[in-house]
């Protein structure tokens, strides 16, 4: 567990810039996602200045997508600090609400411009998959989004002060005087695995489903929010809700499937559509 990755002293002065893993995992992920996206797009032949201006949208939307997400699903703790809210380098984003942000932020750009939606999601979608699971290891160097306990050889265990050490404490399952946690299941790992494979498979299918646009994001999306509603069960940090002792965010996933599947039914429409001699 590493939350702080670097220390860097500024010269002449004791103080030091801390620059924390959730921090520079985004930024990484930020910008290996929009540069390969639009290398991407151009390759594809959109216009990059389209693709710049709809990932400068769909950037505010994440990140207003994401906080506000975290607060709904803790609002007591932001009323009580509401400074985290602006302190994105310390994490406490809704992944969920930072992808649905960002889609509706760059759909409205898209929107308004006219432009094609299709294309431009479809260009951008395997990096999208590959940023967020580049987020997920620094969730893991940070000590968030922990699985529950588990006696499997890969348990991972978190050092005194982390968030499952303070959970298991507080649940009496560990002393005052143990050195770390029990041994959790790595699902920022999982998270991670899961979204490295999506990004290879979008990538090998690339030619096969660019005869049908919009497929290529409606498929990632699917098996993100499909895999995120398994992993969610090992873990441990989330809330759960009667009567199917379900977190938030597999009730979002459910939401995000039933969406996706719509959204494919359409696109199948029109596709049949205009494939029909005279658009019968």
């Amino acid at each position: 567990m590493h939350p702080v990755l670097f220390v860097i002293p500024l010269p002449f002065s004791e103080t030091k810039i801390l620059i924390y893993s959730v921090f520079f995992s985004i930024t990484v992920a930020l910008v290996l996602g929009i540069y390969l996206g639009t290398r991407a797009a151009q390759n594809e032949g959109l216009h990059v200045e389209t693709a710049l201006n709809m990932t400068f949208f769909g950037l505010i939307g994440v990140i207003l997508g994401a906080r506000l997400y975290a607060f709904f699903e803790n609002p007591s703790f932001y009323f009580n600090h509401p400074l985290r809210l602006i302190k994105l380098w310390e994490g406490s984003l809704g992944t969920y609400g930072g992808a649905i942000g960002g889609v509706l932020g760059s759909l409205g750009y898209l929107v308004l411009k006219k432009q094609p939606l299709s294309a431009n999601f479809d260009a951008y979608a395997p990096y999208a998959f590959l940023g967020i699971g580049i987020i997920r290891i620094g969730d893991l160097l940070n000590g968030t989004a922990f699985g529950k306990t588990t006696g499997l050889p890969w348990g991972v265990s978190f050092p005194k002060g982390s968030f499952a050490y303070n959970h298991h404490l507080g649940h009496g399952w560990i002393g005052p005087d143990a050195a770390s946690s029990m041994p959790v299941h790595p699902t920022q790992l999982y998270s991670a695995i899961s979204c490295f494979l999506i990004f290879f498979l979008l990538l090998a299918l690339r030619s096969r489903l660019k005869k049908s646009p919009g497929s290529r994001f409606l498929l990632g999306a699917g098996l993100y929010a499909g895999s995120r509603f398994l992993i969610d069960f090992l873990r441990d940090d989330l809330r759960r809700q009667p009567p199917w002792n379900l977190a938030s965010t597999q009730w979002v996933g459910i939401a995000v499937l039933c969406s996706l599947l719509l959204a494919w039914y359409c696109l199948a429409l029109a596709r049949k559509k205009r494939a029909a001699p005279n658009g019968d």
